[in-house]
């Protein structure tokens, strides 16, 4: 991981917890992202969870958008970006020109 070293097992309990509090999120979304985090996949569990935030237009409070946020810092994942900012630098700092 780049950013902040954070255990694995915390970034995974606070990704559950950012799945569990999109409400509105399909079910098959939810089982989806949760595969990911029992694999280890926490960068694509995260990419996955905000682009189904975005792509199902779900409601993200400010407590919620921080803590995507602060996840995503972690896991050198553009959270801003995934949930539609369009000033955002994409993922990987590739801005286009």
């Amino acid at each position: 991981m780049s950013g902040q070293s954070v255990d694995r097992a915390v970034a995974a309990d606070m990704l559950q917890q950012a799945v569990d509090a999109a409400a509105g999120l399909p079910l098959a979304d939810v089982e989806q992202v949760r595969v990911l985090i029992a694999a280890g996949e926490l960068q694509i569990a995260l990419e996955t969870l905000c682009t189904q935030v975005y792509e199902y237009d779900i409601e993200v409070t400010p407590t919620q958008r921080e803590a995507l946020e602060a996840l995503g810092d972690v896991l050198d994942v553009s959270v801003p970006y995934l949930l539609g900012d369009p000033w955002a630098d994409p993922p990987n700092g590739n801005a286009s020109q």
